[in-house]
């Protein structure tokens, strides 16, 4: 499950207040695994005494507050609610029109820019026309990329389908390098779950940025069996029948589970045996230093969190950039995928499998080993501004 991360009133304030107050404008969308580095980020910026505003969802409107920051709603936008059911036609319908190609987001940054004057910009990087505006008239901004660094990617061949077709200069460009037009992009990634060999010098991989915080463990029901954390998304993707399976499939095997269901999953409508817990959130921080395998719809942040861990993951990818991020995995050797109609017998198997697979455990923990768990918040602050600064 995606993680929203602490209130910036539960994180200690440890930086001194600037000598300049930096306006900071950012532009983001309500979609899942995007918004944990950009909250994290937000509250740095917050605790080092820069002013931020936040262009977004409504549905974030509290947790901009939570964070310190202020929020300003997108006018005339049709507006999206991420644990809403809906059909996948319908899902990337939207993210065509209202998230990459929306007028009315570009439109609100440029406005907002006028009315507030920043002194720089992070936009999300699926707002691509809303990058494009910004980027075109010379704009102080960054991009975020919370997407693998991938020029092979399904995901990005969509998005660069979109970006071709915008207006202005951005015409005929591709996603990866509408990005790159922009004076700093930051990679909120490990560099290692991307394939592409080299990136422009502008492009910082910060990994997955957050507080380094120290949640209360997690208290284990049966410590002497494996800690299987199931996590499937924290916004609506149809995932309904395939936690089911995966609960079915756990049921009978000698393990704990935990499963965490967000927002458009109630836990009580899954089904339960005396092993296996649902919640609809718990940090995963609290979980990951004890885990002996993920089961995940293979979200980046999962996965990455996984890894900085050391845990290995089970990937049952359920759409949007999933499979890539599935694949990506079982090329770096840190899991197994499968496709999210399996049958509780065959996840059953491939579990059995992963937890006995000694060689496996042993590449995941090397992994670890040799990035920063929580990524580098305070360096993707500096950058920001750094920037802000040098305009």
């Amino acid at each position: 499950m995606t993680q929203q991360g602490p209130s910036a009133a539960q994180v200690p304030i440890a930086a001194a207040r600037p000598a300049r107050t930096l306006r900071v404008l950012m532009a983001h969308w309500d979609g899942g695994g995007n918004i944990p580095p950009q909250r994290a980020l937000a509250r740095e910026l917050k605790r080092r005494g820069h002013e931020v505003h936040v262009l977004t969802h409504d549905t974030l409107a509290s947790a901009v507050a939570a964070d310190g920051g202020a929020f300003h709603p997108v006018r005339d936008l049709d507006q999206w609610d991420p644990a809403r059911p809906r059909s996948q036609d319908e899902e990337v319908d939207y993210i065509m029109r209202h998230v990459c190609g929306s007028p009315a987001f570009a439109a609100a940054l440029l406005a907002t820019y006028e009315r507030l004057s920043p002194d720089v910009c992070l936009i999300d990087a699926m707002l691509l026309s809303t990058l494009a505006g910004a980027v075109e008239r010379g704009l102080p901004c960054a991009a975020v990329n919370h997407l693998a660094w991938n020029p092979e990617a399904g995901v990005v061949a969509f998005l660069s389908s979109i970006s071709a077709s915008l207006p202005g200069r951005a015409a005929g460009s591709n996603f990866l390098g509408l990005l790159e037009s922009a004076p700093l992009v930051l990679a909120t990634t490990y560099r290692e779950f991307g394939a592409a060999a080299v990136a422009p010098p502008h492009v910082r991989f910060v990994g997955p940025i957050r507080e380094a915080v120290a949640p209360a463990s997690w208290p284990r029901r049966f410590a002497d069996r494996p800690l299987v954390l199931v996590s499937l998304s924290s916004v609506f993707q149809a995932q309904n029948a395939t936690l089911r399976n995966i609960c079915d499939a756990l049921a009978s095997l000698p393990v704990e589970v935990l499963v965490t269901t967000g927002r458009s999953v109630q836990p009580q409508m899954l089904p339960h045996s005396e092993s296996i817990e649902a919640r609809q959130f718990v940090p995963h921080d609290a979980v990951l230093p004890h885990v002996d395998l993920i089961v995940t719809h293979a979200g980046l942040g999962t996965l990455m969190y996984g890894a900085g861990a050391g845990a290995p993951c089970l990937c049952l990818p359920q759409g949007r950039d999933q499979n890539d991020n599935a694949a990506r995995i079982v090329e770096l050797g840190l899991g197994r995928a499968l496709p999210p109609d399996a049958a509780p017998q065959t996840i059953r198997e491939a579990v059995a499998a992963v937890l006995r697979d000694d060689a496996l455990r042993a590449r995941c923990r090397a992994f670890a080993a040799g990035v920063s768990r929580f990524g580098d918040l305070q360096g993707a602050g500096d950058l920001v501004v750094n920037l802000a600064r040098a305009k």
